[in-house]
């Protein structure tokens, strides 16, 4: 059985009571039993029980099974633990017997305070007020806003942020966008009344060469007593017969025969023949505007007026026998029988 000297420092080592850190220092001797030259484990073997020690006095300490005034008094309880932690066993070594003394340095002492003081109550009151009065004095902790209307342009400025130039952008954006609408719009609207404007002369013009294409709009180029160009309409003689506008129509052989009123009314540029037509009516024939009546054959017996023609028309008797007045006024005429 071998015999060595133990020393060494241990730990760190925490106090739970104060939180700090110490070091502490061991000494002792072992009795030790290895199979070879036993100066070649010394040095190992001492390693690895002051390592020991250290693991199993910080495991006794947090798990508050000693403290470090009573560290010395129960070190030597813990040898086994201590022998058994080391691995000695597992470096081929036997210790017999392990005697240790340990010597704990004393935490520091917590160092006053050598800062200044913070101020009392009433300091801290003054020294607020006087803070606070300071910031309302400053003109830099103060915004001044202001907005000017020119032109339709609203001018924005601050002492913060100083003059609006984007906000003014944005403006004349806006409004450059707006009166670009309202001209589209304008023009738009003009585009409309012009292809209105067209359409109406457009159907005007077709109007008034469908009505030149059905009769002759001016009196004076009408040729009355065409029969190959009218159309013979079918009258009873019971009722009164018109035409109208465009109108260039042929009556034959009809014997009318009316109590009152007028048996036959021409309008506008009728162009109207009778042939061998009998009338009998308080007024027979009444032209008006630039109608034209041609009367071939037949009679016409108007108990009031045979016939009347008003404006720029005109009635033709030709082998008609006309009983009654004839009236022609203004630039009328009546010609015949």
């Amino acid at each position: 059985m071998q015999t060595a000297n133990l020393a060494g420092p241990i730990g760190p080592l925490q106090d739970p009571a104060t939180g700090q850190q110490v070091q502490a220092t061991v000494q002792g001797s072992f009795s030790f039993q290895v199979q070879g030259d036993p100066n070649q484990y010394v040095q190992h073997l001492q390693n690895a029980l002051l390592q020991a020690t250290t693991r199993v006095v910080q495991q006794k300490l947090s798990q508050n099974q000693v403290a470090l005034p009573t560290l010395a008094q129960s070190l030597p309880y813990y040898v086994q633990e201590i022998i058994q932690a080391s691995g000695a066993a597992q470096m081929g070594a036997q210790i017999g017997q392990l005697q240790l003394a340990v010597q704990v340095a004393q935490p520091q002492m917590a160092q006053p305070y050598q800062g200044q003081l913070p101020p009392d109550p009433y300091t801290q009151a003054q020294n607020r007020m006087q803070q606070i009065a300071q910031e309302r004095l400053d003109p830099s902790n103060y915004e001044v806003k202001a907005q000017i209307n020119i032109g339709g342009f609203k001018l924005k400025a601050s002492t913060d942020k100083g003059f609006d130039s984007a906000g003014l952008a944005d403006q004349v954006k806006d409004k450059a966008k707006t009166e670009i609408i309202w001209w589209g719009i304008g023009c738009f609207v003009l585009f409309i009344v012009v292809v209105g404007l067209a359409g109406l002369g457009w159907y005007v013009y077709a109007k008034f060469k469908e009505g030149e294409k059905k009769g002759n709009w001016d009196s004076t180029s009408a040729e009355p007593g065409k029969a190959e160009d009218a159309e013979e309409k079918k009258w009873d003689g019971k009722t009164p017969f018109t035409c109208g506008a465009g109108d260039n129509v042929k009556i034959k052989g009809v014997k009318a025969e009316l109590k009152s009123g007028t048996a036959i009314t021409a309008g506008a540029n009728c162009q109207l023949l009778l042939e061998d037509v009998d009338i009998t009516a308080p007024i027979g024939i009444s032209a008006l505007g630039s109608a034209v009546v041609t009367v071939k054959g037949g009679s016409v017996n108007g108990k009031d007026a045979a016939a009347k023609a008003l404006g720029g028309a005109k009635i033709t008797f030709s082998g008609t026998k006309v009983t009654g007045k004839k009236d022609a006024l203004g630039g009328a005429k009546i010609e015949g029988p």
